[in-house]
């Protein structure tokens, strides 16, 4: 009797695990085909009328009225649309059907997303300005504005480089950042780069769009320039693994004058500089935190510059700079234990299903004996 009732508590569990596969399956299928089976269905029944189920029929007992056909149900066998409008109402409950599965697939998929086993989509950009015209020496802003943002992000990394003889960058500029934490802020108009590094605390930042800094850049030959986002810029996702998220390397182009601005303009702008970079090494901007100072942060650039020329390092690397920022300055918690042991999830659900396969043979070949 006790190896009865394990068996049967065995048969039991193995038709629950069944069901729950089955509905999994068919709320997927359902999400992906169930529009084009509701369209197909009418089509179906006017082809081949008592080959297509009625399923209001099916779920009524045999003997009572089918409440979409309004006939009695003589048999599963006769269990079909009897009029067009009987086909019409199916349709519409397959198509509702589809609607219920596409949205539970897509909570499963935020719910998935969430705890990090579904990597966000490349979606974010860098915000193109629109092109201007400047004069020579005149220093004007380029804003660094994310675009296209889908999941929360906690870490950005903007490189940006251009041509020195034509540009230089006279000042780098946080103000209004949705970042609350600066670790390195980069400026080289010898080799005509600059990079703003910087972040915040969980749950990031989830919006729209959200201005991330300004570059000032003062002209120093007349025509056009160009400035371009390097393919070392990143942005990481606030899934707990740094995923970069950053779709694509944009570019804009800016037209220089020849026509020179005045010296009092020149005495303004030096005015203004002095008055944003304050002292070096320090700024203040409100709640923000800046871990920089105005040179080159020291074993940081190395270390990148190290890393991309590896081997190991392709553009498809997501998680560089996520240990380091995440770990050691925004406090990130690390990888969700869950997704470690994703992979053994699966062996077990196969032993389970075998064990369960396994009883219900021997409790068949019991009740036959």
């Amino acid at each position: 009797m006790p190896e009865f009732k394990l068996i049967s508590i065995l048969i039991v569990l193995l038709k629950f695990v069944g069901f729950i596969l089955l509905a999994i399956v068919l709320i997927h299928l359902l999400s992906v085909l169930g529009l084009y089976l509701a369209i197909a269905f009418p089509v179906l029944w006017f082809l081949f009328p008592r080959q297509t189920p009625c399923f209001f029929c099916r779920l009524s007992k045999v003997g009572g009225n089918c409440p979409v056909c309004k006939e009695p149900v003589v048999s599963l066998e006769m269990a079909y649309p009897k009029r067009f409008g009987s086909a019409l109402v199916n349709a519409l409950a397959i198509f509702a059907l589809t609607i219920f599965s596409a949205g539970i697939v897509y909570l499963e998929v935020m719910m998935f997303r969430q705890l990090g086993f579904i990597a966000p989509p490349r979606t974010v950009g860098f915000n193109i300005p629109a092109r201007g015209q400047y004069r020579l020496g005149e220093i004007f802003p380029m804003k660094i504005e994310m675009i296209g943002i889908q999941a929360p992000i906690n870490t950005v990394q903007a490189d940006v480089g251009f041509n020195p003889e034509k540009l230089e960058v006279s000042h780098i500029s946080t103000e209004g950042s949705f970042a609350e934490i600066f670790i390195q802020r980069e400026i080289n108009n010898e080799l005509g780069f600059a990079r703003l590094t910087g972040g915040l605390p969980s749950p990031g930042f989830y919006s729209e769009r959200g201005l991330f800094g300004t570059i000032y850049f003062k002209g120093k030959q007349p025509g056009i320039v160009e400035i371009e986002f390097l393919p070392s810029s990143l942005v990481l996702a606030n899934d707990g693994i740094g995923t970069n998220v950053l779709l694509g390397f944009d570019k804009v182009s800016y037209l220089i004058l020849p026509e020179e601005i005045s010296e009092e303009e020149k005495q303004l702008q030096k005015d203004l500089t002095v008055m944003r970079t304050g002292v070096l090494g320090v700024e203040d901007e409100g709640t923000q935190m800046i871990f920089y100072d105005e040179n080159q942060v020291l074993g940081v650039q190395e270390a990148i510059e190290d890393y991309m020329a590896s081997d190991s390092y392709s553009e498809e690397d997501e998680g560089f700079l996520a240990p380091f920022f995440s770990n050691y300055i925004l406090g990130q918690k690390h990888y969700n234990l869950c997704k470690n042991n994703l992979m053994y999830l699966a062996p077990v659900f196969f032993v389970i299903i075998m064990v369960c396969l396994v009883a219900n043979q021997v409790g068949l070949r019991k009740g036959r004996q």
